[in-house]
C-alpha cells in the first residue's frame, strides 16, 4: 500500500465504523468508500477490511496496515507545528539582494527603522554585485546600481552613483612624481578614464577586484583610486582630488512583475524608496577636495 489516501481510509473506517460515517469523515460519498475499500481488498491475497452483519472487520493484514496508518498520523501531528511555523516563515519571509557598500554604508543603519515597523517580517538579505535573477526567485527585491535594465521589470530610479578620483590627504606630499600610483579593479587593461585624471601617465601598480577595500587601500596610502562618493565619505583619510566626468550607473529598486503586489514586497520597496532618497544627498555628497 503505497497511496496516503489508502491510510487515510483505513484511519477514518477505524474511527466510524462504518462505511457511512468514513464517507462523512473523509468528505466524499458512501458509494465511493465502499469503491475504494473494494479496491484495496482486491490488492491483497487477504481483505484488509470487510462488512460483518453491518460492522467493520480488520483482518490480521488489515491490523498491521492500521498500526502503520497510526503511527504514520502521530508523526505528522508531531510535525505539524514545525510544518506550520515554516509555513508561516516563508509567508513572512522576504528577500533583499543588494551590493556589499550599498548594504553597509547607505543602508546598515536603518535597518532597524524597518525591524520595528515590520516585526513579523524575516527580512533575508544576500549581498552580491551580481544581478540575481528575478524569474527564478533568486530575490524578492533588489537594489542595483545600472545604466540598463531587463524591460519587464518593475524598477524606481534613485539617483546616479557620482563618481571621483581620491587619494590619502598625505600622498602626494609623500610620494615622488615617479612614485605616484593608481588602484584599480582588473588587471586587463589600463582604464579608459586614467586619460581624464591630473595623472594619467601614473602606472597602475595594485589590482583590487573588492569596491570597498580600494577605498581603504587608498585611505591607507596605497595609490589613488577612481571611486564612489558615497563611500569615500566614510573615509576621512581620502581626499577628491579631481572629479569625474561621469558617473557609474543610477540606482534601483528593483522587483519582478509577479511580486509587485505581495504585501511584505510593498512594504520593503517603500521602505527602501523612503530611507534612500532622504539618504540621496547623502549617497552623492561631495568628499573635501585636496
Amino acid at each position: 500500500m503505497q497511496s496516503w489516501d489508502d491510510f487515510q481510509l483505513l484511519l477514518a473506517l477505524n474511527s466510524a465504523h462504518t462505511l457511512r460515517g468514513a464517507a462523512k469523515l473523509l468528505g466524499i460519498n458512501h458509494t465511493t468508500v465502499a469503491r475504494r475499500l473494494h479496491s484495496l481488498n482486491q490488492r491483497y491475497p487477504i481483505a484488509v477490511c470487510t462488512t460483518t452483519q453491518n460492522k467493520l472487520v480488520f483482518s490480521e493484514l488489515g491490523e498491521q496496515l492500521l498500526t502503520t496508518a497510526k503511527a504514520m498520523q502521530a508523526q505528522l501531528q508531531s510535525q505539524l507545528p514545525a510544518i506550520q511555523s515554516t509555513i508561516k516563515q516563508a509567508k513572512q519571509q522576504v528577500n533583499l539582494s543588494l551590493p556589499p557598500a550599498i548594504l553597509q554604508f547607505v543602508l546598515m543603519d536603518v535597518l532597524s527603522e524597518f525591524q520595528a515597523l515590520h516585526p513579523d517580517i524575516l527580512l533575508n538579505i544576500n549581498t552580491t554585485y551580481a544581478l540575481s535573477d528575478l524569474d527564478s526567485s533568486e530575490a524578492d527585491v533588489v537594489v542595483r546600481a545600472s545604466d540598463q535594465l531587463d524591460d519587464y521589470l518593475v524598477g524606481h530610479r534613485l539617483c546616479p552613483i557620482s563618481l571621483g578620483y581620491f587619494m590619502h590627504r598625505d600622498y602626494l606630499n609623500n610620494s615622488s612624481e615617479k612614485d605616484i600610483t593608481w588602484i584599480v579593479a582588473h588587471s586587463q587593461s589600463r582604464p579608459a578614464w586614467l586619460a581624464e585624471t591630473p595623472f594619467p601617465n601614473a602606472s597602475v601598480n595594485l589590482v583590487i577586484e573588492d569596491l570597498v577595500l580600494r577605498h581603504q587601500a587608498a585611505a591607507n596610502g596605497l595609490g589613488m583610486i577612481r571611486g564612489a562618493h558615497y563611500i569615500a565619505q566614510h573615509f576621512p583619510q581620502l581626499v577628491e582630488f579631481a572629479p569625474s566626468s561621469d558617473s557609474f550607473a543610477d540606482l534601483w529598486v528593483l522587483t519582478h512583475p509577479n511580486k509587485q503586489s505581495l504585501p511584505n514586497v510593498k512594504k520593503l520597496i517603500q521602505f527602501l524608496l523612503t530611507v534612500m532618497r532622504n539618504k540621496q544627498s547623502l549617497i552623492n555628497q561631495k568628499v573635501k577636495s585636496a
